[in-house]
């Protein structure tokens, strides 16, 4: 087999080339087998596959379910197309491509037909948080990953930690690189996120601890007792009725009583569960994706390998005192989208003296935030009124960058994606071109329209919407077009210029009034996409 170095299709950002080089020094210095921690939306698959495709030799891709090998698959094609992949689940054993995409399960009952592996080659364990399971242990042996001379590992995760507190010291060796999620808030990668508390009439100190978090029976009960299904329909309507939303719960039962809640307050809303189909959860998860549906409730399904960018409201109607599951479950609403400005977490929970409980603020070492805050500004506020040093996870977290020569400090502030019409989204950056996201094919491209010029592709193939929308915010970070698109520019409330309302008038747009220049703009932008797209 052929194994060639190829030159990447997408441009790594700073973070994912400093994972690349962590991992290259962890393993100069003799070691195998190294974490990765990502937050959730930051690009942990990219990333991986990249990394595969500067060592050029096999990849064998693991993990624990079949929706999580499907999005690396989609992704090769704009990370690296010129590799052959295969599958390995269930019936499908596709083991002689370069890159096997496979179930940890399905890959288990078939560890005699592994290919033999060397230290060019790469393993990933995706979601690696599950490693500790005698599964994966008893796969990684047979794939060579604990011999001297086989093949590096790399575990990917959100979150290193686990629920039950067991560790994973028995499969890997140390955490070679942390993105924390605060910092990629920070730096405009996630969106940031606003918080309400939801009280509920519940004593969780009645209910018992197992492994690590609240019995999920006796939980179950008690919320039941307490009305949770009503007060979560109560709560979407105050607080969040114009966000398309998820909702986690403890039960199967709590899933669809909280759906017929919402449902008899006119809300499109439907329910979701490991009981259900691939083919059911599929079809539910698409008409979310169209807006048919406006809010998914769920037990439990949609804490890893689910990614639907445009939520912007997480109900959390489960209390919990754990850390990992907790952050899995707001990172569903982090990642970004065009028009997304904030993700808004409503932490459904009642009164507890022995008990930490997560929530939004808890996460990040907050004691609460105002009414309409984002936790980076309560952080910030907070930071103001004691300058004193707190021994909390704030601090610990703030302690990882400095807010002056943070250079994304405001990018997430600063742009606006305006709707040309039909998925079509377009950004001005001047001399740089027009930026556009575009539908093709099963998926988007990111597209720059320039004058004069052939237009340049930012992805080479079809990819998701958050993908094409990240490439191309990262063209127009490296292209300094901060004063262009950031939505708060003084010269964008000047009147119109002389040059800006011919070229309306050209493309026969009479808006009847004044404009500034930055409407203007946006509608001369609008235009030129319409004409360069052939769009009617």
């Amino acid at each position: 087999m052929s194994m060639t170095l190829t030159k990447p299709s997408i441009q790594m950002r700073p973070y994912q080339l400093e994972v690349h080089s962590a991992l290259d020094d962890f393993h100069a210095e003799g070691g195998r087998r190294g974490v990765v921690n990502l937050p959730t939306g930051t690009g942990k698959t990219i990333t991986g596959l990249d990394y595969a495709r500067k060592k050029g030799g096999r990849l064998i891709w693991l993990a624990h379910r079949d929706e999580l090998i499907t999005q690396p698959i989609r992704a090769m094609q704009a990370v690296w197309p010129e590799a052959s992949t295969g599958i390995v689940k269930a019936k499908q054993n596709e083991m002689n491509a370069q890159c096997v995409f496979a179930t940890v399960q399905s890959l288990y009952r078939r560890l005699d037909q592994l290919p033999t592996l060397g230290p060019d080659d790469l393993v990933v364990v995706d979601e690696c948080h599950h490693a500790a399971a005698d599964t994966y242990r008893l796969t990684l042996e047979a794939a060579g990953a604990f011999r001297p001379d086989g093949p590096p590992v790399v575990g990917l995760t959100a979150t290193v930690e686990r629920g039950d507190r067991r560790g994973l010291d028995d499969v890997f060796e140390k955490i070679v690189y942390q993105y924390q999620l605060l910092q990629a808030i920070r730096d405009g990668y996630l969106v940031d996120l606003k918080t309400e508390r939801i009280h509920l009439n519940l004593d969780l100190d009645e209910i018992h601890t197992v492994a690590g978090d609240f019995n999920q029976g006796e939980l179950d009960d008690a919320l039941l007792q307490a009305g949770v299904a009503q007060a979560v329909a109560d709560a979407y309507i105050e607080h969040a009725s114009d966000r398309k939303a998820i909702v986690f719960t403890v039960s199967v039962d709590q899933a669809r009583r909280t759906a017929e809640a919402l449902q008899s307050q006119g809300v499109a809303a439907e329910w979701v569960a490991g009981i259900l189909s691939t083919e059911e959860r599929r079809a539910i998860l698409q008409r979310l994706k169209t807006g048919e549906t406006q809010v998914v409730v769920n037990c439990m399904v949609l804490t890893e390998g689910f990614d639907e960018p445009t939520v912007e409201c997480v109900i959390v109607a489960r209390p919990t005192k754990s850390r990992p599951l907790y952050i899995q479950m707001i990172g569903r609403g982090t990642r970004k989208a065009p028009g997304k400005r904030d993700c808004l977490v409503l932490d459904v929970t009642g009164v507890s003296r022995r008990h930490d409980l997560m929530t939004a603020p808890t996460l990040f070492g907050l004691k609460e935030t105002e009414p309409g805050e984002t936790i980076t500004e309560a952080l910030d506020r907070e930071e103001d009124e004691d300058k004193a040093q707190r021994n909390t996870e704030a601090n610990r977290l703030r302690s990882i960058f400095d807010e002056e020569d943070n250079e994304f400090q405001e990018f997430r502030q600063m742009i606006r994606w305006l709707n040309v019409g039909a998925d079509i989204y377009a950004l001005s950056a001047g001399e740089a071109g027009t930026v556009v996201l575009h539908p093709a094919g099963d998926g988007y491209q990111a597209r720059v329209l320039k004058p004069n010029q052939p237009d340049e592709y930012l992805t080479k193939a079809p990819v998701w919407l958050e993908l094409a929308q990240g490439v191309a915010e990262d063209y127009l970070r490296r292209a300094s077009t901060l004063g262009l698109i950031r939505t708060d520019a003084r010269w964008k409330s000047d009147p119109a210029t002389a040059n800006q309302l011919r070229l309306l008038e050209k493309f026969r747009i009479y808006p009847g009034r004044p404009l500034t220049k930055g409407e203007a703009g946006d509608e001369i932008t609008k235009a030129i996409v319409r004409w360069k797209l052939r769009i009617a």
